[in-house]
């Protein structure tokens, strides 16, 4: 009898042990994040279609390695982005976090975006664009009629650019 009440007393200190024993996370990271600007064949816009791009892309990470898309539009289709999906986060190398977007419904595909943490501000790069992304105490108040207006456009004629 003490023997099978050792083993189990064992079995729930390690399991204690690797629940508190989560992975560590830089808080650098941790907290809310607003884009600052676009850049494009080397041509920066901090607006898009009158919208400042921080109205647009911006999200909150946890210290649990899970990331909340935040947009300001009031646009049902945007305010969904954090239906049925999950995105995670975690650091892959020193200045270096990956973003995992999970369908949880499984018609899409996992897909993954990275990001560097540079002189405290995360870029996303691809080709010869870039999102550059500040760390944010509140984010940026901006005006919701120019900005649903804008979402409409975008919605309903596939704007782009």
């Amino acid at each position: 009898m003490k023997r099978i009440i050792a083993t189990v007393f064992a079995a729930v200190m390690m399991l204690v042990c690797m629940v508190s024993c989560g992975k560590e996370r830089d808080p650098k990271y941790i907290g809310k994040w607003e884009a600052a600007d676009l850049t494009v064949n080397g041509k920066s816009e901090s607006n898009f279609l009158g919208v400042p791009i921080g109205a647009l892309f911006r999200f909150e990470m946890d210290d649990k390695g899970k990331v909340t898309w935040k947009s300001a539009i009031d646009n049902k289709v945007i305010q969904n982005a954090n239906n049925n999906t999950e995105i995670t986060w975690e650091e892959t190398e020193p200045d270096v976090i990956e973003f995992t977007v999970k369908d949880t419904t499984g018609k899409n595909d996992t897909s993954t975006m990275t990001l560097h943490y540079r002189d405290g501000k995360l870029v996303i790069e691809e080709n010869s664009s870039a999102i550059n992304i500040n760390k944010v105490e509140e984010f940026t108040e901006v005006d919701a009629e120019a900005l649903n207006a804008a979402a409409s456009v975008v919605q309903n004629f596939g704007i782009t650019q």
